[in-house]
């Protein structure tokens, strides 16, 4: 593949449409979406880009993990917080648990220094394994001082650095349902921001578990407001500065399995002063669709995302007043890459649906990253038959840019080596690789036979982040795609590295990555990383 150098003019637009905090020599993450709250960091430091876990390349440490986990990482100074589910008995008959372990680790060596436990409701147990969140899929917040974890399973807490419990909270969640809960914690101030059913002793609570915003206290826990619109647990809400002064959230409603939270569309709600909670505009989806995708938007634009459409919908964020609706569909730019020759070639001015095969664009799951003016997202890949129906979902293992205000649509094929493996299966186009499930301590963990794909499908991998103007996305089989997003053509020249966490099909991972002091933190089902950028290990010998 080939290696790009980053242009000046390509320097001069991530310094201008990545709007980041203050550069330093230790940019902490301190919750899901980073210190700016949008998954994006700047930093002066060399960034790690090209890596193989396999092959112990700019690998700078890796501590293997007793089980499974989906929680981001949170990171402060040198010491990062994680969770995973409980260990699995050799013996389990039933893979599902609801009981999560809280990690305290040090990013210089990788050594525990603390672990606590925290239980889940037992009628809340998620799958192990699962390729759609579990009880441990929230990301932990920290301030430096003190730690907040979560279990989706119905429990959050508060303890100093040094691991003392200082509060606890349980709730009751969602049930009867799939357990698909893709919120993240939310800090802001000293309100810490949950979704969650309301009480079950509150007269308003509604029998199948609508979910809301709900902000606590930081210190104590106690309950400070709840928001008056609903939304579905399957989104990420996002924050961000609401013009004018001001923070707020964009939460969104409309998913599968019949969740409550209609009508289908988007709400931004105030996150800080006297009237948090309260809803500053509201955007009704027509017709209904589902919001399955992290909730990006910035001061000018909030975007609606969703996999039932064929465009694109802008909205203002000032009110809420559609601004535009981009078409992804037509006359759009293909890169496609052909493994025979291994060589690209771009066609503009595509109709997908026109295709010799119409092609349906399908943004996969919680993928999607806004750094203005650009919208990115993965896109699903299938062909062949679903719920009775023929379809061409794609275009292939592509990566997808829209600029929101010249409307150009761009597609990028990657690269994407999945060699056969010994006892894997095939449906339509979709591979099954029976290794990939395993824990550290050789236990198939995955119930669920759709947690054994690469990623291309059905499945909520990782959140997408950006660390100056290159984008990471990874994939449920270890594989991570770094992309240049200043790249003036989002064609092979935008390509830098796809890299490893892991042997294919013996990895899996439906993890977000962390940036800190120069070096990547990520995760699979097995191990925890610490990468390093080229060349680190050797000035340090």
């Amino acid at each position: 593949m080939k290696l790009h150098l980053l242009s000046i003019a390509g320097l001069t637009w991530a310094l201008l449409t990545f709007t980041v905090a203050a550069d330093d020599d230790h940019v902490n993450w301190p919750q899901a979406a980073g210190p700016n709250h949008d998954w994006t960091v700047k930093t002066s430091h060399k960034v790690p880009l090209r890596w193989s876990v396999e092959h112990d390349q700019n690998i700078r440490w890796r501590i293997t993990l007793p089980e499974t986990g989906q929680s981001g990482i949170a990171i402060w100074g040198d010491r990062l917080f994680l969770t995973t589910m409980k260990p699995l008995a050799i013996d389990a008959t039933e893979k599902k648990g609801a009981d999560i372990v809280l990690y305290c680790i040090s990013t210089k060596e990788g050594g525990i220094l603390w672990q606590r436990d925290l239980a889940g409701d037992p009628k809340a147990a998620s799958l192990y394994g699962y390729g759609f969140s579990s009880s441990s899929s929230p990301t932990p917040i920290t301030d430096g001082k003190h730690i907040w974890f979560w279990n989706a399973s119905g429990q959050m807490g508060c303890w100093t650095i040094e691991g003392e419990e200082v509060w606890t909270r349980s709730w009751t969640p969602t049930l009867d349902r799939p357990f698909n809960k893709q919120f993240e914690p939310i800090k802001v101030d000293n309100t810490i921001i949950n979704v969650e059913p309301r009480d079950p002793n509150d007269p308003l609570r509604r029998k199948d578990a609508w979910n809301y915003l709900r902000g606590f206290d930081a210190t104590s826990g106690q309950a400070l407001w709840i928001a008056p619109d609903g939304l579905t647990h399957y989104n990420t809400p996002m924050l961000g500065q609401i013009p004018g002064g001001g923070r707020g959230i964009l939460s969104a409603r409309g998913a599968h399995h019949g969740v409550p939270e209609t009508p289908a569309g988007l709400s931004l709600s105030r996150a800080d002063g006297p009237d948090a909670g309260e809803t500053l505009w509201q955007w009704d989806s027509e017709p209904e669709g589902k919001a399955l995708v992290v909730q990006a938007w910035d001061e000018k634009y909030a975007c609606w995302l969703d996999e039932t459409r064929t465009d694109l919908v802008v909205l203002n964020t000032a009110d809420g007043r559609e601004a535009r609706r981009i078409s992804w569909s037509k006359n759009v730019t293909v890169t496609s890459y052909d493994e025979a020759s291994q060589s690209f070639s771009t066609r503009s001015g595509i109709d997908l649906q026109k295709e010799e095969k119409p092609i349906t664009v399908f943004p996969a799951w919680h993928t999607n990253i806004n750094v203005y003016p650009y919208v990115y997202f993965s896109c699903f890949n299938f062909q062949g038959r679903r719920k009775g129906k023929v379809l061409n979902v794609g275009p292939r293992n592509s990566l997808a840019r829209i600029n929101i205000e010249t409307e150009e649509v761009e597609y990028l094929e990657l690269p994407f080596p999945m060699p056969p493996l010994e006892g894997e299966t095939t449906k339509n186009t979709d591979r099954f690789f029976p290794e990939m499930t395993f824990n550290s301590r050789g236990i198939d963990v995955a119930e669920d036979r759709r947690s054994g794909r690469s990623g291309w499908w059905w499945c909520f991998n990782g959140n997408t982040i950006a660390v100056n103007q290159y984008l990471y996305f990874t994939f449920m089989c270890g594989r991570v795609q770094v992309v240049d997003g200043s790249s003036g053509s989002f064609d092979e020249t935008a390509l830098i590295s796809l890299n490893d966490l892991g042997e294919f099909g013996k990895t899996w991972s439906v993890n977000t990555p962390s940036y800190s002091g120069g070096h990547l933190y990520h995760r699979t089902m097995k191990e925890l990383l610490c990468i390093e950028p080229d060349e680190s290990k050797a000035k340090r010998e």
